[in-house]
């Protein structure tokens, strides 16, 4: 397994204070496409670049606008960059994207399903196509009080995907918790419910528990996301495991609408996060 950890100022630090740490590569972008690019210069100067054009304008596989689902010139670029193995992309399923089931969004409605499945399918085959790449499926994290639908986060819903588009499987398992939490059930069924037969990367990173109720937050990772890392571990054997601390600011916007301090790019904290993971790999 190789280890790749998100691009941020504290890890160029890092690697500064020790160019022989065993980081395999560096996932961009952490910021927004085009100004991301920056990213990509100079983390080419440390190590692999893997990309996750996850992002609107790039790869956005159920945006209703064709401009904004899939960007083939931008990801040319990624590609030509950073020469991938594979390109991934959310799995999201936004309620902007399909306002006419509205009502919908917490139902397992069948003609909610075909119609998403239609456009996804046909942007994965779009993306494969173009590129001639393998494309990985990530799974979005649903909240009941978020504005996507909660099909998409469903696990029978995600393995049908990767399995008729014939998709790799990327597993975020922050998403997975908030997921399951919000469905009702143990994550660790939840998790035994995904692809994991198809999977190639896992994400790693913290949440918290909020007013709202859980959330992912790409915070620290505690006890029971390195219990959760291992169960997946005797499940299956990803080809990449991503630290998703680091990169973005230390600030979250709250569901009212309000920015409140939170720390997500502290060098103490990313240390111990890679020394932890890298120990469990090497295990295997």
């Amino acid at each position: 397994m190789k280890l790749a950890v998100n691009y941020s100022d504290t890890l160029i630090d890092l690697l500064n204070e020790n160019p022989e740490l065993p980081v395999d590569f560096i996932k961009v972008p952490t910021k927004p496409f085009p100004d991301s690019f920056s990213q990509f210069d100079k983390g080419l100067s440390y190590r692999r670049l893997l990309p996750h054009p996850a992002q609107p304008g790039v790869i956005s596989l159920g945006h209703p606008s064709s401009e904004e689902r899939y960007n083939r010139e931008i990801v040319a670029k990624i590609i030509d960059l950073t020469n991938p193995a594979y390109l991934s992309t959310h799995l999201e399923a936004k309620l902007d994207f399909f306002p006419s089931f509205e009502r919908e969004q917490h139902q397992f409605h069948p003609g909610l399903k075909k119609t998403l499945s239609c456009r996804f399918l046909e942007s994965i085959k779009l993306v494969k196509e173009t590129t001639g790449l393998p494309l990985a499926l990530e799974n979005f994290p649903y909240y009941s009080w978020w504005r996507h639908f909660k099909i998409g986060s469903d696990p029978a819903f995600i393995a049908e995907l990767c399995e008729v588009g014939d998709c790799h499987f990327l597993l975020d398992i922050a998403h997975a918790r908030c997921s399951a939490w919000y469905f009702g059930i143990p994550v660790e069924q939840y998790l035994e419910m995904l692809p994991l037969q198809r999977l190639v990367e896992i994400h790693l990173a913290g949440v918290d528990y909020r007013a709202e109720g859980i959330r992912d937050t790409h915070t620290k990772l505690t006890d029971e996301d390195y219990q959760l890392f291992n169960f997946v571990l005797e499940k299956t054997k990803p080809e990449i495991v991503t630290i998703e601390y680091g990169g973005l600011p230390d600030w979250i916007l709250n569901q009212g609408g309000s920015y409140e301090p939170i720390r997500r790019n502290d060098a103490l904290e990313l240390k111990e996060i890679i020394g932890q993971i890298l120990t469990m790999i090497n295990d295997e």
